[in-house]
């Protein structure tokens, strides 16, 4: 894999190797998100059904 601005070539561990962390960091961004939801909706409880709009 070549990138064309500065000519370096990946071998196909290291793209393998950014691949897997890539896909780490996603889980993780996505893992934060779903705590977020679940801290924020156990904070407000089922009221935050019943709320005026």
């Amino acid at each position: 894999m070549a990138d064309d601005q500065t000519g370096i070539v990946l071998t196909e561990e290291q793209v393998k190797s950014r691949r897997s962390r890539n896909i780490a960091i996603a889980l993780v961004c996505g893992g934060l998100v779903v705590l977020f939801y679940v801290l924020t909706w156990a904070k407000f409880g089922a009221a935050i059904l019943q709320r005026e709009l």
